[in-house]
């Protein structure tokens, strides 16, 4: 604890207000996007709260910014579910996905040479995630890919829209083999190739056969209610204290970039 925070503890106790419904929104998003969480679960406050060592008021919160993201429901009477991806949403998602990395494309292509670092370190985190071979981590990171080419044009606001898209997608579909994994990996491989030789046709092509590869509707299957939300959520809090002391590559605004060219 700083020492401002020392000597002011009501200010300490009013950032930290402020920050930590930030804090689980994010660990729940990345909780669904690694299928941690799945649709059907039941997001239970207490449960929460005791998974967190934080109030419910504070839980709830966290809630209504995954609420508003389209993430989270409220049943009246009932709580918070997760909620199921109808042929709708999917195609939906799917949709605002192509308009959105085809635009991505058309600003970054060719990748400068930090951008191309920058993507390249996640693809090395997404090759060692596959061979540490926890699926759980596997899906995040290869759903995470789509939200760090997005975060390439530096526009916060559409990242998060991105973050948010890629959760929905996650929801849409179970969890693949390690096998189905590195085909997704390797078509992130070929993507990466061909923005860094500045084809965008092909890297176009390639990002949109990924997101049509996403877009039929999920098979019949049962609600997955788990039994323990904190077990859940282990996995995800220990990869998040685990990266702590990791940073990736910095990544100047791409605009900046092409100014000062």
């Amino acid at each position: 604890m700083s020492d401002k925070f020392e000597r002011n503890p009501e200010q300490h106790a009013r950032t930290m207000n402020e920050v930590f419904p930030v804090y689980i929104e994010r660990v729940m998003l990345r909780a669904i996007m690694a299928r941690r969480l799945v649709p059907g679960t039941c997001l239970s406050e207490g449960r929460l709260a005791f998974a967190f060592g934080a109030s419910r008021a504070t839980v709830r919160e966290a809630l209504v910014r995954l609420e508003a993201r389209g993430l989270v429901n409220v049943v009246a009477k009932r709580g918070w579910f997760i909620p199921e991806q109808g042929c709708d949403e999917i195609h939906a998602t799917c949709e605002a996905r192509r308009i959105i990395q085809a635009g991505i494309l058309h600003l970054t292509v060719p990748l400068s040479a930090q951008a191309a670092g920058f993507v390249r370190h996640h693809l090395a985190q997404q090759h060692a995630a596959l061979e540490d071979g926890d699926i759980s981590h596997v899906c995040f990171m290869l759903a995470d890919f789509h939200v760090c080419l997005t975060r390439l044009i530096c526009n916060p606001a559409m990242t998060e829209t991105m973050r948010s898209l890629m959760a929905r997608s996650s929801l849409a579909h179970g969890t693949p083999t390690i096998q189905a994994a590195r085909i997704v990996y390797a078509a992130h491989v070929a993507i990466v190739e061909a923005m860094c030789a500045g084809d965008t046709t092909r890297a176009r092509d390639l990002l949109l056969e990924r997101i049509a590869a996403t877009a039929p509707p999920p098979p019949p299957r049962n609600s997955h209610h788990p039994p323990d939300l904190k077990a859940a959520l282990a996995p995800v809090l220990y990869r998040i204290a685990r990266e702590k002391n990791l940073s990736s590559p910095a990544l100047t605004p791409y605009r900046q970039s092409e100014t000062n060219a």
